[in-house]
């Protein structure tokens, strides 16, 4: 399912511009997904979530750092 999900996530076109990024769009919308599922609401609680949960996000594939 996460992997269905990942897909349309990549089909999202990205509107940033190519100054300052980081992270592929998908990576993002990926991780805010997963932020958001497991209870964190907010920016802070994301931010937190992607940092605490780092070895789970590259497990996934998602980022490959």
């Amino acid at each position: 399912m996460l992997a269905r999900i990942i897909e349309k996530f990549k089909k999202v076109k990205d509107f940033r511009n190519k100054r300052g990024k980081r992270h592929e769009s998908w990576v993002v919308l990926s991780i805010i997904f997963l932020g958001l599922m497991t209870g964190n609401v907010n920016y802070k609680q994301i931010a937190r979530f992607s940092h605490d949960q780092k070895n789970l996000i590259k497990w996934l594939g998602i980022c490959p750092e």
